[in-house]
């Protein structure tokens, strides 16, 4: 019993930390090197890492698009990242012109930033706050899971109580 409570006690501390986004840069559409971290600064960000092989991201995008538009003018935005490798990134304008996606799209093909999050399922998204603290991760897309991410959204957009 005494060696499994130094674990339990780890494992409460731990989990209390805020994660800060990874310093990265990953490129665009236009084959141009983005800051991730400059990207994020001072704006409330969603990220969606999403492969054009993944049959539940493409059920999701319609949703971070409209997430997307909903909440522009609150000092929110959607990035996704496509974690296509070099042999699938060729896929990545076709998907993202069928799906009509107006948001950031940006390139992991070596899966540098993804593999920061130890996982392995996608869709995978991230929720930021405006000084790149990560505030909610999610894993996977099932009809619903829009509403969470807008519930989270909203949680990060209303200021902390004052005591």
């Amino acid at each position: 019993m005494m060696r499994i409570l130094p674990l339990f006690l780890i494992a409460a501390l731990s989990f209390g930390q805020e994660k800060n986004l990874p310093q990265v840069n990953l490129k665009d559409m236009k084959n141009k090197t983005q800051s991730l971290s400059k990207l994020v600064k001072g704006k409330v960000t969603l990220i969606n890492f999403w492969a054009t092989y993944c049959v539940p991201c493409r059920k999701e995008m319609k949703h971070l698009n409209r997430i997307s538009k909903t909440y522009a003018d609150q000092n929110v935005q959607v990035i996704g990242i496509s974690i296509d490798d070099s042999r699938t990134v060729g896929r990545v304008k076709s998907m993202v012109k069928s799906q009509k996606l107006e948001y950031t799209i940006l390139l992991d093909t070596e899966q540098k930033l993804y593999k920061n999050f130890n996982t392995s399922a996608m869709p995978f998204s991230l929720l930021i706050n405006a000084d790149g603290k990560i505030l909610w991760e999610h894993t996977g897309y099932l009809p619903g899971d829009e509403a969470q991410m807008e519930i989270e959204i909203k949680k990060a957009l209303t200021p902390p109580k004052k005591n």
